[in-house]
């Protein structure tokens, strides 16, 4: 019997290991066909069995790199049909997933900061969320196999549905607080959808505070979204504090004693305060002093 296995030999042993759940030993076996099939110059067979090996290599929590290598693999193979298990899939559905799941890492990773940035991770959630809605409602293959996971686009959908309508709130809340809180209260109907009721609560909450108008305190200038466009000043309020003239909207909020002030205005209040402080602050320090010189020259030969 001969100690060095073929090619084909190899890729039985790959096959076994995956019926097995052993993955790394698979990959390794796979690897080693495809050498053997290159340096056969069967140059076909050895694009399968690396196919093989990346995907294989997918156990664990892969990255996106990971992902798109496995997708570049099997590309190229079109419809073949792929081993795993006792399952036999299609090269091109595999290829399909593993490019889903790699832009979805991605997408998951970003930390977009200015308005543009929040706006292309939103297109991009929301290409996502279509790609998953159109495959209908099945299970993943490569997390159910690989992860063991069950994992629905179903559940994909409206969930990444829901990250690309906050993240076009997220663009939008500096310019337009009212239309930033339309996008959370679409994001809050899609939280529900997928089950999530904290993402949900979390939405609403958004809602409620983009969406909040009131009246400038100070200048009466119509201004909506707390802690975007006004903030609530705490201060001494009384019933003569509340004022709701013209287009009937709270300049006050008696419950918590404090005044809405706008963005501007707000502004020259914290200047004032800070300059007060330094003021009271030079005024303390230069009453210490004093004290300081008198208590010396109480002291003989200081």
């Amino acid at each position: 019997m001969p100690l060095l296995k073929t090619a084909d030999e190899l890729m039985e042993l790959g096959h076994d290991r995956v019926l097995r759940g052993d993955f790394s030993a698979a990959a390794d076996r796979y690897s080693d066909a495809a050498r053997k099939y290159s340096k056969d110059g069967n140059m076909a067979a050895a694009a399968v069995a690396g196919a093989y090996a990346g995907l294989t290599r997918l156990g664990g929590n892969p990255g996106p790199g990971e992902y798109r290598a496995v997708a570049a693999s099997l590309a190229p193979l079109g419809g073949l049909p792929m081993k795993l298990g006792p399952r036999q899939i299609p090269a091109s559905v595999l290829t399909h997933e593993a490019n889903l799941l790699a832009e979805e890492r991605e997408c998951m990773s970003v930390r977009p900061g200015a308005p543009v940035e929040h706006d292309a991770l939103a297109k991009r959630f929301q290409a996502l969320s279509m790609a998953y809605r159109q495959m209908g409602n099945q299970t993943l293959i490569l997390p159910e196999i690989f992860q063991h996971e069950s994992v629905s686009t179903a559940t994909k959908a409206p969930l990444l549905a829901a990250l690309a309508e906050e993240e076009m709130g997220e663009s939008l809340i500096g310019q337009d607080p009212k239309r930033a809180a339309e996008h959370n209260q679409n994001a809050r109907n899609w939280w529900m959808q997928a089950g999530n009721a904290e993402r949900a609560q979390a939405a609403a909450a958004r809602v409620n505070q983009y969406g909040h108008s009131v009246k400038c305190w100070f200048c009466g200038r119509e201004v909506t979204g707390e802690g975007i466009q006004f903030v609530a000043l705490p201060g001494e309020m009384g019933p003569w504090s509340s004022s709701t003239q013209g287009s009937g909207l709270q300049s006050t909020d008696l419950t918590r004693g404090a005044v809405y002030a706008c963005k501007g205005c707000s502004s020259v209040v914290d200047r004032m305060a800070d300059e007060r402080a330094i003021q009271r602050s030079k005024e303390v320090e230069d009453r210490l002093n004093a004290q300081i010189e008198a208590l010396r020259r109480r002291i003989p030969g200081a």
